[in-house]
C-alpha cells in the first residue's frame, strides 16, 4: 500500500522501505526462534545466506522520508548514494557463509563450519552498535530538520510523532543491548526474556508507522488540495494552467535532469502548493507525471529524427531530460505500454 499510494507515492516509498526492513528483522528473529526452522537443514542454509537483517539503511530513509516530506519536490540522487554505503557491515555475515560454503564445495576451505559459525554469532552480537549508533544520528539529524524547518500541519504533527516513536524504540533498544553485549549476562538475559523486549516493541512500531503514515497522507493530501484550491479562483487556475505549459513548451525546462516543483514555483513565482493542486485536480496528474509526460513526447520526437542516428536510446533519453536509464525505461513503459526499443522499431520499420 505504501509503494503504490497515487500522488505521494514517492515519499511514502521511503516508509514503505523502512517497514519492510524493520519487518524483515522481526521476520529472522521469528525464524531464529521456530523450532520448525531450526529443525530443517535448508532452512538453515537459507537463513545463513539470504540477507534478512539490513539495519543500517534505515537510518538514512528517516532523513530521506523527513525530507522528503519538508521540502516538497525534492528528489534523492546519486550524491545521497554513500549514505548506503555501511549497508555493508549488515551483509559481513552472510557473505562470510557464503564464501564459507563455495570453499566447501570447491574443497578449498576445510569442512569445519565451528569457527566460521563463531565469527558469525560474535559479529553479529556487536554490529548492533554501528546499527545503533547510525538510527540514532540520523533521528537527530531528522529533528533538527523539523525544527529548522517548523510547521504546524498535519504532516509536522505526524513527522514529530514518528521521530518520538523511533527515539523511544531506540531507548528500548540501547537498555536491552548493553547487558547483550556483556557475555556474563547474555546468555541469562536470552534464557528469561529472549528476544520478545525488543521484538514486541518493534511490532508495535511497525504497525503503527505503517498504518498511521499511509492514512496522513492519503487523507491528508486530499484536505490540502482542497484548501490551496478552495483559496485561488478559476481565473487564477486558468493561468497557473498557462504559465506551466508555457513552461514547457517554450522554455523547455523539463529538460532539465534536476528539475523539481520548488523551481516550477520559483519559476513561475507561485507556491509549490498551488502548482500541485493546479495538478492533481485540474490534470489529474503529479508533478512527476506531468513532466515525464513531456519527457517521453520529446524522446518520441526525437527518436525518428536522423540526426540522432549516432545516439543510443539511452543518450536520447537523456537529452530529454531524464536522469538515467532506469527510470528512463520504468516511465517510458508507463506511459506508452512498451519498451523504449520496441517504440523505435515501430515508428523506423
Amino acid at each position: 500500500m505504501l509503494f503504490s499510494t497515487p500522488g505521494t507515492h514517492y515519499i511514502n516509498r521511503f516508509l514503505g522501505a523502512i517497514v519492510l526492513l524493520v519487518s524483515l528483522a522481526c521476520l529472522n528473529s521469528y525464524f531464529f526462534q521456530a523450532p520448525w526452522f531450526q529443525a530443517s537443514q535448508l532452512c538453515r542454509l537459507l537463513g545463513a545466506v539470504v540477507p534478512l537483517v539490513i539495519i543500517m539503511p534505515v537510518g538514512p530513509l528517516i532523513f530521506f522520508y523527513t525530507r522528503a516530506i519538508i521540502t516538497p519536490g525534492w528528489r534523492i540522487d546519486k550524491t545521497h548514494r554513500r549514505h548506503f554505503y555501511p549497508t555493508i557491515i549488515d551483509l559481513v555475515p552472510y557473505l562470510a557463509a557464503i564464501i564459507y560454503l563455495i570453499g566447501y564445495f570447491l574443497k578449498m576451505i576445510t569442512p569445519n563450519p565451528a569457527p566460521w559459525a563463531l565469527f558469525i554469532d560474535n559479529y553479529n552480537t556487536y554490529a548492533d552498535i554501528p546499527r545503533w549508533l547510525s538510527i540514532s544520528v540520523y533521528l537527530y539529524a531528522s529533528y533538527r530538520l523539523i525544527q529548522v524547518n517548523s510547521g504546524q500541519n498535519s504532516t509536522y504533527k505526524w513527522l514529530r510523532s514518528f521521530i518520538l516513536a523511533f527515539a523511544l524504540f531506540q531507548f528500548v533498544w540501547l537498555c536491552f543491548m548493553i547487558p547483550y553485549l556483556i557475555p556474563r549476562y547474555n546468555t541469562p538475559l536470552l534464557e528469561q526474556v529472549g528476544w520478545y523486549p525488543v521484538m514486541i516493541p518493534m511490532v508495535v512500531l511497525i504497525y503503527w508507522m505503517g498504518i498511521k503514515g499511509f492514512l496522513v497522507f492519503k487523507t491528508g493530501d486530499k484536505n490540502a488540495y482542497k484548501r490551496t484550491l478552495a483559496r485561488i479562483t478559476s481565473d487564477e487556475v486558468s493561468q497557473t494552467l498557462v504559465l506551466l505549459t508555457r513552461l514547457m513548451e517554450e522554455e523547455h525546462l523539463y529538460l532539465k535532469p534536476d528539475l523539481n516543483l520548488e523551481m516550477v514555483s520559483k519559476h513561475i513565482q507561485l507556491p509549490p502548493k498551488t502548482v500541485s493542486a493546479v495538478l492533481n485536480n485540474q490534470l489529474q496528474l503529479s508533478f512527476n507525471q506531468w513532466v515525464n509526460g513531456y519527457r517521453v513526447a520529446a524522446f518520441k520526437q526525437r527518436v525518428v529524427q536522423a540526426n540522432c542516428g549516432h545516439l543510443t536510446l539511452a543518450g536520447v533519453a537523456l537529452e530529454c531530460g531524464f536522469n538515467s536509464q532506469a527510470s528512463f525505461q520504468r516511465v517510458f513503459k508507463q506511459l506508452t505500454g512498451m519498451v523504449p526499443s520496441e517504440y523505435r522499431d515501430s515508428v523506423t520499420s
